[in-house]
This record gives C-alpha cells, sequence and structure tokens, in this order.
C-alpha cells in the first residue's frame, strides 16, 4: 500500500496554512531559530525556505503523532490528546526518546490552527498501512524539501533494493549490534533491522544504534524502526558522527551507511580543516583537502568497528579514479579486507531517483585473523536478483555473468594510486601496432574567456553595437552546435540565423593604438548600454574602430565588469583572450557517454567546453578520416573511458594530456585499403548523423572491420 501521495497532499495543505500563519508572527527568537535551522539545512537557497520550513514542521508532527500511537499501542503511553506539545513532552519524559525532544520545528508547529493540527494527529494511522515504513517517510521528505536544500547536504534516499542487499551481507545471524551513521529516514537501518527479524524472534532495538546531525532524520528513523518493532527503544541520537569518540558507543559488528555526498566546498573552511586533521591521525596518512563528506565518513567509521565486524557504505564512485582518492583507498586497502565492490552501471540510469550519482556499495571487513586474499570487483548492468548479487560478492561467479562482470583479483594488486574504475571491465588488448596520440597531434582545452556571456556574441549583437567583423572570430559555441560528427560552413551559417553566438572577441592584440590608450582610462563609461546614437562622429577614432571602442567601453562597465574577472585582470590586456588556432578535430570531453571527435570543416575556434586536436604530422584528409574512424569508434571509446574520469554525476570527463596518452592507429602506417575503407566509414557515420538517423550500426560497423584488419 502507498500512502504517501494523500500524506504529501496532507503536508502541502499544512504547510501552506502554518507558512501563511509565520507569515504574520511576530516573533524575534523563533525567527533567528529558523534561521538558524535554514542556513544548517541547507534552505537558505531557496527562494521561499519558509514554505519549506513549514511543510517539515508539519511532517514533523505527523511523524511524532505516528510514534506516540505506536508507543500507545504498546501500552506504554495513554491516548494522545489534542494538546501534542504537552503530549510529546510527557512521552521524552516516559521513553526516554530523543525523537519526543523539542526543537524548532516544533515551535513552528504550534502556530497552526486547530483544523491543521487535528488533520495531522488524525493522519498518524496512514503510514501503519506502509508495506515499508522506511522507504514512504523517506519519500515524503524528499517530496517536502526541494532537491536544491538537500543537495548541500548530500542528502538522497537510499533505494530499498539496495538497502536490503547490504543487510543481507551485514547481518550474519541477527545478534549483531549495527551502527548507521548520517542515518536519514532510516532506511539502512530498517533494511538491517528486518533482516536481524528474518533470522530472530523480535530482536531488541536496544542493539540499533543511529546518529545525524538533523533532528528531523532522528524523528524520521525512530519513527520507521518503531513500525516494525512491538516494544524497545533504540538507541538514536541528535549530533555530528564525525565528533563522537569510539567510545560513545559500543563497538558494532555491522556498520551500515549511506552518508552526505557533500563535496568539500559546501563545507566550511575551519570545520574542513578539522575533519581532514582527525582523518589523517585516524588514517595516519595525508589526506587532501578536496575530499567529499563521504570520505570522512569512512575514515571515522573504523573507529566504531568491532574486531571482525563488516562494513557496508553506499556512495559515489568518483573517489576511485580521483586524486583525492587515493589516500581514501590506500586507507581501505589497508585496514579492511575489501570483500567486494559493487559498481551499478555508470550508462544505466541513476539507482538514486533524484540524484545524477553511480552508485558503489563497497562491502568490506575488519580482519580478525588472517586477511581475505582475493576482492572481488563486480559490475552490475541488468537487473540481477539479490540471491545472485549475494552469490557474487561471496564468490560463486568470476568474468561474464547474464546481468554483468565479475573480476577477482588479489587485494595486493589494488594500487591506490591507479584509477580502480576500469578494474570493473577490464579491457584485454593488444596495443603493439598502435602509437599514443601524441605522436599525431597535440590537444588543448578551447579558448577561456572568463565571462562567455560578454566576450561571445550573436549577429545581432554585432550589428546592434556596429562591431567591425575584423576583431571578431567565428566560433563553435558548444557541443550541442554540432549533434554529429562534423561541422561545416552551413551549419556555421544556420546558428548565426537562429540567432546563436557565433562570434567570439578576438582580433584585438593589435587594436589602434588610441583605441588601446583610450581604453586604459582609469575612468570606464559608466553607461551599462551606451546606444549606436551617442557614438560620437569626433571622438578621433577610425570610423570601424568606434563599435569595438564602445562595446569594451561596456564591458568596463559596473553592470558588465568584464575587465574585473579572475582572467582578465591576468590579462594584459583585458580583452586579449587565449590564442588558439582553428583546430582540425573538435572534441567533446565531458559526456554520459563516448567522446565524438568532429571534423571541424571551418575556420572556428573553440571555447573551454570543447577540446581541440591539432595534427603535429601531415596527413591526407583520407587519413584524417580513418583516423577520425577509429577515434570514435566503440574500441576507443572504451580506451579513452579508461583513460579519463567518470564524476559522481555520472559524467565521464578527460582531460587534455590523458587524451594524448590514448593508444590510436597511425594511419600512415595503414594499407592503402584499409585506410580508404575506415574513412568511407566514417562517411556513412557523419551523414548519418546529419540525417539524424541511427548511429550505433555504424559505429559497430567501424568496429567490425578495426577486428579484421588487427
Amino acid at each position: 500500500m502507498c500512502p504517501s501521495n494523500t500524506l504529501t497532499e496532507l503536508l502541502t495543505t499544512a504547510g501552506s496554512r502554518i507558512y501563511r500563519r509565520l507569515a504574520e508572527l511576530d516573533d524575534p527568537q523563533l525567527t533567528a531559530e529558523i534561521n538558524e535551522w535554514c542556513e544548517r539545512q541547507g534552505l537558505e537557497r531557496l527562494e521561499t525556505p519558509l514554505e519549506v520550513v513549514a511543510r517539515q514542521a508539519a511532517f514533523s508532527r505527523l511523524l511524532k503523532a505516528t510514534l506516540y500511537e505506536q508507543y500507545h499501542q504498546q501500552g506504554r503511553l495513554p491516548a494522545l490528546q489534542s494538546v501534542p506539545h504537552d503530549a510529546f513532552s510527557q512521552a521524552y519524559t516516559a521513553t526516554d526518546d530523543p525523537a519526543f525532544e523539542q526543537y524548532v520545528l516544533d515551535a513552528v508547529a504550534e502556530v497552526a490552527d486547530s483544523e491543521i493540527q487535528t488533520a495531522l494527529l488524525e493522519g498518524r494511522h496512514r503510514l501503519f498501512e506502509a508495506d515499508d515504513p522506511a522507504e514512504e517517510i523517506g519519500r515524503l521528505f524528499e517530496s517536502i524539501t526541494p532537491q536544491e536544500a538537500r543537495r548541500k547536504l548530500g542528502q538522497f534516499r537510499t533505494p530499498p533494493a539496495i538497502a536490503s542487499l547490504m543487510a543481507k551481507w551485514l547481518i550474519q545471524d541477527g545478534t549483531e549490534t549495527v551502527f548507521d551513521p548520517g542515518m536519514g529516514a532510516g532506511a539502512l537501518a530498517a533494511a538491517a533491522y528486518r533482516r536481524k527479524q528474518q533470522l530472530a524472534d523480535q530482536p531488541p532495538l536496544a542493539d540499533m544504534y543511529g546518529v545525524d546531525l538533523n533532528e528531523l532524520a532522528v524523528v524520521m528513523a525512530a519513527t520507521s524502526l518503531a513500525l516494525l518493532h512491538n516494544g524497545d527503544t533504540h538507541n538514536f541520537q541528535v549530533g555530528d558522527f564525525l565528533g563522537l569518540e569510539g567510545d560513545d558507543i559500543e563497538p558494532a559488528e555491522a556498520i551500515v551507511s549511506n552518508p552526505p555526498y557533500s563535496r568539500h566546498h559546501e563545507l566550511e573552511a575551519e570545520y574542513k580543516q578539522q575533519l581532514n586533521t582527525q582523518a589523517e591521525s585516524e588514517a595516519d596518512l595525508t589526506v587532501s583537502a578536496l575530499s567529499p563528506m563521504y570520505a570522512y565518513f569512512y575514515f571515522h567509521a573504523a573507529e566504531f568497528l568491532a574486531p571482525g565486524g563488516r562494513l557496508a557504505f553506499i556512495t559515489p564512485s568518483e573517489f576511485l579514479e580521483t586524486r583525492y582518492g587515493e589516500s581514501l583507498k590506500q586507507f581501505l586497502a589497508s585496514e579492511f579486507d575489501i570483500r567486494a565492490l559493487v559498481l551499478f552501471d555508470r550508462d544505466d540510469d541513476s539507482k538514486f531517483e533524484e540524484a545524477l550519482t553511480t552508485s558503489l556499495v563497497s562491502f568490506l571487513e575488519q580482519p580478525d585473523g588472517e586477511p581475505t586474499d582475493l576482492t572481488r570487483i563486480i559490475r552490475v548492468d541488468g537487473e540481477p536478483s539479490e540471491a545472485e548479487l549475494l552469490a557474487a560478492i561471496d564468490g560463486a561467479d568470476e568474468g561474464e555473468t547474464d546481468w554483468g562482470f565479475v573480476n577477482v583479483l588479489p587485494q595486493a594488486d589494488l594500487e591506490p594510486t591507479n584509477k580502480w574504475t576500469g578494474l570493473f571491465d577490464p579491457l584485454e588488448i593488444d596495443t603493439s601496432d598502435l602509437v599514443a596520440l601524441s605522436e599525431l597531434g597535440t590537444v588543448t582545452r578551447g579558448i577561456a574567456t572568463g565571462q562567455n556571456d560578454y566576450f561571445c556574441l550573436t549577429q545581432q549583437q554585432v550589428e546592434t553595437w556596429d562591431i567591425d567583423e575584423s576583431y571578431l572570430a567565428p566560433i563553435i559555441r558548444n557541443a550541442r552546435s554540432v549533434p554529429g560528427y562534423a561541422f561545416t560552413a552551413d551549419d556555421w551559417e544556420a546558428d548565426r540565423e537562429a540567432g546563436r553566438e557565433v562570434w567570439v572577441l578576438y582580433h584585438l592584440t593589435d587594436l589602434e593604438a588610441e583605441v588601446a590608450d583610450r581604453l586604459r582610462s582609469d575612468e570606464p563609461d559608466k553607461n551599462s548600454t551606451p546606444s549606436v546614437s551617442e557614438k560620437s562622429p569626433d571622438n578621433g577614432l577610425a570610423p570601424h574602430s568606434e563599435g569595438i571602442f564602445a562595446y569594451l567601453a561596456y564591458g568596463r562597465s559596473d553592470d558588465v565588469a568584464a575587465h574585473s574577472g579572475y582572467l582578465a585582470r591576468h590579462r594584459r590586456p583585458w580583452y586579449v583572450v587565449d590564442r588558439r588556432d582553428p583546430p582540425p578535430i573538435v572534441v567533446t570531453y565531458m559526456s554520459r557517454g563516448a567522446s565524438r571527435f568532429i571534423q571541424n570543416d571551418t575556420d572556428s575556434r573553440t571555447l573551454s567546453n570543447l577540446h581541440g586536436l591539432y595534427l603535429d604530422v601531415v596527413l591526407t584528409e583520407t587519413e584524417t578520416k580513418a583516423l577520425l574512424a577509429y577515434l570514435n569508434s566503440g574500441f576507443a571509446t572504451e580506451v579513452i573511458r579508461r583513460s579519463g574520469r567518470t564524476y559522481a554525476s555520472g559524467m565521464d570527463k578527460i582531460e587534455p594530456n590523458e587524451l594524448e596518452g590514448v593508444p590510436v592507429v597511425d594511419p600512415r602506417r595503414l594499407e592503402t585499403e584499409t585506410v580508404c575503407e575506415l574513412a568511407a566509414r566514417f562517411d556513412r557515420l557523419r551523414n548519418a548523423a546529419r540525417q539524424g538517423d541511427p548511429v550505433d550500426d555504424h559505429i559497430e560497423s567501424i568496429d567490425r572491420y578495426l577486428r579484421e584488419v588487427r
């Protein structure tokens, strides 16, 4: 059953009514508490944070009423009366359950009118109907709290199937003490407790520990667990897990966590330094200050694990291939038996409904005696059953499976300075007949202007400002400008007629002396949009220079301040951008699929959102097309993916120096027939993309031919 839709409607209505009352309220102390809550929860970045606070207050009241009702049905509390504030205070005294402790959302909920108060209390029976209370509660929280706010704290609900998988691996006999740091709505703790229930008749909640910074999270998790149990009290608390000491809770045989995904720049500098110092002490390693929050959870969790205990974390996979992840990989390899790393296919939809992230589950065991020799690196492409995945983790499979791939290797072979993502699909290739791309050419980033919306112009802007085209260069604005594998003069003209940005301020190095002298004045034009009619014919400038002078003066105005950006401040003069020749091959270097290598048939330059490949050897047009066929092949895509990195969002990215190291065919060494055939297949790929036809068959055709001739 799914009561969440009805409850979402109730919470939305209640939140709106509470919000209207809050707007009329004059209570400086409550206002200050609300502002502090908004800052801690990332709500300050929203346009109307008070509306979200009102919905969360309604949610908190509903959950507390539900929790109270569960205690009442157990005979531990009297029936809930119409004055919930007093009832919850008495419940806290009677049960010592921290979920009943008063906090700011209780005060906010108190402003609700009697009709809303009654509706929220009556709604307490709805969650009893849920098959999976933690899942429903997590879904409700996401429905009332915008993703933009949750992203600051890295809050994303764990999918039930993954929660169950982690729990079944962790819980062996049902007697384990379980600790869930950063527990959120309690999905992982609830899954672990359900597993314990399968193995033992009504195990105690007292061996379930959890901590979260968010008081609302404690209320959510407590309610989730209470709806699975007929008595007893959990050990959940409000607090910073990273501030807990190792003896604050008893050692846990099972630690399960979906830690916050907050990136390092979301953390206050002082707090981040504190975390880094602590992590370096715990791991006895140098830890990168660029580490995201979840890395610090790994380091600290080891302090709470009992000898021989197990730990399962679900996190983004990006630490497997980043520089900041090297210390974490070294820590895991030295402190744990890495029983398995399970990667859910990065080409598939995210296992999280709202987080653009590639899901990695780490299954770790603290050695108690001789360490396990082997680690299983598991890639999940399809939809294996839970039993199949557990069997793979425990050693039943190796190599290709119906649903993915299992790579088994000695843990000693896991080198922390290497990228581990390639281990999920090891590519065994003979590269003896290939050369590094650097032997054929140089890869560079495109032009970094520092302020694209000023330096890049449409044809209409050029005409409005009367800028002479001698001061401009045509550009390929971004990857969307080239949906296929070639960019032609007709494509550029189409973009120009469509009103897209097709020009960049470029040929300004030799700007006339009188224009440059006037632009060096300490008194920039303060008019935000000087019109053409305001240009004086007696200003001493050559007629073709009037427009560019006016536009550069506009760039120095307060409204634009293009001269004061970081890049502009480090250029002399500020308006002269990076020098780049038009690249013969344009590279899309960040994507969720394959990078594209695009034949540039124009004199257009690129911005920093594209790479340029410049050939350092002389290739004929046919040889260049043969190289393009190889670079766009499925084979090259896999090689390039392993040379770059995959971010938490699932985006693959490759830097110029990494791309230069990719092994490629050298068309000069190929038979003439092979070069011509590859070029022809590239032409077919290029034409199919231009006509909007599917290209997969053409890429496979290139792959087949490469297999035949190599």
